[in-house]
């Protein structure tokens, strides 16, 4: 039995992503051993009935991961963003292992400077510079030593080869979520639902323009700062239809969740780096409403943008006061946007097709 494992040492949950928890299934389900190696815990149960074994990098030197790695000894080793990168980087001439790169997140100098939080500091500048520099020396060495590379969609390639980051060997899969039928938003729910990180940092902009539109009802789900509970306070005593629910939940439930509402949305300040900018068929929230058949309204990023237009699952707003008219729009031709997106996520987006690409070109048929 081939063994396979899995890095994810970006810090984030290993549920955030359906490619990591998803293609760890594919792979279990064609026979492989996995191995994940992640830092932090997996959050929920269901995770772990297809990895054979688990390793929970968080208070683990480098160097003790990488000497977890060579006792292992997979027939595959595959990364999912930079910080796997510069963990395994080493074992590139010590191993004789099939190297992956499955690619998450581009590697930009914006990532690189939040890493220095002392940004006061005189040697601020050139000490993310000359991580960037070095750490992308590694990447571009490590990528170009992989069997191959894969990207969520031509519009990331595109972004991630002016990075230097390119591969004769490409492989295009959408960050998307496996298609059901019975999963489905029944057409007579009502509704928008904003479902993720409810933090300063990645909604601000968005929830001081909901004021502009005091008589819409939305709901919020996820995980919030104290920042965003005292703006929620706020906007609730002007609004009551806005509504906050606290939680996190498994993918399953998250899934059941989402269902009760018509439309999804999906908002990112497009402004802050290209991750954002071009995120269309790498967002895992855009995909999820569209496989559960949920029309979306979603912020003017080229890369959503794109995506929404072109196959008639939504509408694009620019900025919030349109949110209203938006969801107005959809809900006059409901049962039409439901066939666009139900229909082109069946023939385009649906994981389980998607991934026996990749399935092919790693045993070789």
């Amino acid at each position: 039995m081939k063994k396979v494992l899995l890095m994810n040492q970006q810090g984030v949950p290993y549920e955030v992503s359906p490619a990591r928890y998803q293609l760890v299934h594919e792979l279990k389900r064609e026979g492989y051993k996995t191995y994940v190696f992640n830092l932090g815990k997996i959050l929920h149960d269901k995770n772990w009935k297809d990895i054979d074994c688990f390793i929970n990098t968080m208070n683990i030197s480098k160097r003790e991961i990488r000497k977890k790695i060579m006792e292992i000894m997979p027939e595959y080793l595959i990364a999912t963003t930079d910080d796997d990168v510069r963990i395994i980087f080493p074992l590139l001439v010590v191993m004789k292992t099939t190297f992956i790169y499955y690619n998450l997140e581009i590697y930009t100098p914006e990532r690189e400077q939040r890493r220095y939080e002392n940004k006061s500091a005189f040697w601020y500048s050139l000490s993310w510079r000359m991580g960037y520099l070095k750490n992308k020396i590694k990447e571009v060495i490590f990528t170009k030593k992989c069997k191959f590379f894969i990207i969520q969609d031509s519009l990331r390639k595109r972004i991630s080869k002016k990075y230097f980051i390119y591969h004769s060997n490409t492989l295009l899969l959408p960050n998307s979520y496996v298609y059901n039928e019975a999963d489905c938003v029944r057409s007579e729910c009502r509704g928008v639902v904003y479902s993720g990180n409810l933090t300063r940092d990645r909604i601000e902009s968005m929830i001081k323009k909901l004021y502009s539109i005091p008589n819409f009802s939305i709901v919020f789900s996820g995980r919030s700062d104290m920042w965003f509970r005292n703006q929620f306070k706020i906007l609730h005593s002007i609004n009551p239809g806005v509504i906050f629910k606290e939680q996190s939940l498994s993918p399953q439930k998250h899934l059941e969740f989402l269902k009760q509402f018509a439309v999804g949305f999906v908002w990112y300040d497009h402004s802050e780096d290209e991750n954002e900018e071009n995120i269309g068929m790498a967002s895992g929230k855009l995909f999820r409403h569209l496989s559960i058949g949920q029309p979306v309204i979603v912020s003017a990023s080229p890369g959503l943008a794109k995506i929404v237009s072109e196959y008639k699952i939504g509408i694009v707003i620019k900025d919030i006061s349109e949110l209203a008219k938006a969801y107005e729009k959809i809900m006059s031709n409901y049962s039409q946007y439901q066939d666009n997106v139900r229909q082109i996520y069946k023939k385009k987006f649906d994981y389980a097709q998607n991934i026996k690409k990749f399935l092919k070109k790693n045993t070789g048929e």
